[in-house]
């Protein structure tokens, strides 16, 4: 019984609902990270290293790579062809590496090194340079803090309205700011977005070790009956 269920025939539907999950999986990473770079990276130039947008761009790669050669599964069961199947074990392959590292790495980022990423001083005193401006007033106003750590990491001459609660006057003086600085606010938001991509990155490539399974084992049922049929 267990060598009849072991044939291509019996494992061909596995293969084919199993490549229809890799394309949908793969279509759900690549739509998160689309989401991520267009909702959640307005304040990933304030961190110090380009660990976070690499991950979305990580997770927008292994999706798209994944949705293209998906059909290969589907294909290849279908049609009986080992070539197919064999491009499409080595693309799940490259999907899973890259979306279990890149969990893994998501989540140690999350746990060890996030804090030590704020940059927000540093984009405070350069912001007449490198263009920064913009995303600082928007982050001190969306989040209601001023500086990193308060008012003090701004000159008392170039406080930005962005520091104070909106006034008719316009003034925003040292006095008028939020007590709050914008640390612990980034960091929130940014181990927020981390850990849920992290975990959606790890899920997903689980879904690749399941079809990794049934394609080396279609594969090898077909090598199987060719020798039979020879």
């Amino acid at each position: 019984m267990g060598a009849e269920c072991c044939n291509k025939d019996c494992l061909k539907p596995s293969v084919i609902g199993y490549g229809v999950v890799a394309w949908l999986s793969s279509g759900a990473a690549l739509g998160v990270g689309i989401w991520m770079l267009v909702e959640k990276s307005t304040y990933s130039s304030l961190l110090a290293s380009l660990f976070y947008p690499v991950t979305i761009y990580i997770l927008i790669a292994a999706g798209t790579f994944g949705f293209i050669f998906a059909v290969f599964g589907c294909a290849g069961a279908m049609t009986d062809s080992r070539c197919m199947l064999a491009l499409f074990w080595i693309t799940s392959f490259v999907v899973f590496t890259a979306l279990g590292s890149t969990g893994f790495l998501a989540l140690y980022y999350h746990d060890n090194v996030l804090r030590k990423d704020i940059n927000i001083r540093q984009a405070i005193n350069e912001s007449e340079t490198n263009g920064l401006k913009d995303v600082i007033n928007m982050l001190q106003a969306e989040f209601q803090c001023c500086g990193e750590r308060g008012n003090s990491d701004w000159h008392p001459l170039t406080i930005p309205t962005s520091c104070c609660p909106e006034d008719p006057s316009g003034q925003c003086v040292f006095s008028t700011t939020y007590d709050k600085g914008c640390e612990e606010s980034l960091e929130k938001w940014v181990r927020e977005n981390v850990f849920r991509a992290g975990w959606i990155a790890l899920g997903l490539s689980l879904v690749q070790v399941l079809g990794l399974i049934l394609t080396c084992c279609q594969y090898k049922a077909l090598h199987d009956w060719n020798k039979k049929v020879d």
